[in-house]
């Protein structure tokens, strides 16, 4: 019996102490056990967006006429838009993997305009220097713990077009990236987005390619 309760102070004994022992790693005969930091992880991100847009717009007056199965158009545009973006954006968490991202991004560029006649006949190429504001919010799912040093992103959601003279118009918005040194207070961002939608009554259509450095909170 005297053994038995022997054996159970000094199980109870390394139950407490090891707890305290685990805090620290295995080190060479003779030097002093070093304590484990934990790792510092942010659950929000506020970022720089830095980047460019390839758009794509067009037009056409287009109807069937009764003598034939085709479309016949009256006449036509199309538009090429290469702009440089900027614009902040911050995510914030909302449990677990799920996110809301809030941004605004204004684009810098000039649209090649291609016009065509009413017979649907080439006339002229116009060049005009536009900037487009695009107010967006998104839901972002972020994969892989907090811990990690890359975490990797999907977002979908939705963006407001104001363009010059007050037009408007919206966009459907898709895309991934990735937040790099994520275990830092300052760290990188990359996505790529994809959007769709109209403008003024026009179709537009292309992609952000963005660099951002982010600042995690």
């Amino acid at each position: 019996m005297r053994n038995f309760f022997k054996i159970l102070v000094a199980s109870f004994a390394l139950a407490v102490a090891a707890p305290a022992v685990a805090q620290y790693t295995f080190t060479q005969p003779g030097q002093q056990p070093q304590a484990i930091q934990p790792v510092q992880s942010w659950n929000n991100v506020a970022r720089v967006n830095l980047g460019v847009g390839f758009y794509n717009s067009g037009w056409a007056n287009c109807y069937y006429a009764y003598w034939t199965y085709y479309p016949v158009c009256t006449a036509g545009s199309y538009a090429s838009y290469i702009p440089f973006m900027v614009g902040p954006q911050v995510d914030i968490n909302l449990s677990g993997m799920n996110n809301i991202s809030v941004g605004f991004t204004v684009g810098f560029g000039s649209i090649t305009q291609s016009v065509y006649n009413q017979s649907g006949i080439y006339q002229y190429d116009q060049k005009l220097n536009v900037t487009l504001w695009e107010p967006t919010v998104d839901y972002v799912a972020k994969f892989g713990p907090p811990t990690m040093d890359t975490v990797g992103r999907f977002r979908v959601g939705g963006g407001m077009y104001i363009g010059p003279n007050s037009t408007i118009g919206g966009a459907f918005r898709i895309g991934g990236g990735a937040s790099f040194l994520n275990t830092n207070r300052l760290g990188v961002g990359v996505d790529l987005v994809l959007e769709g939608g109209s403008i003024n009554g026009y179709w537009i259509g292309g992609l952000q390619l963005l660099v951002s450095p982010e600042f995690h909170f």
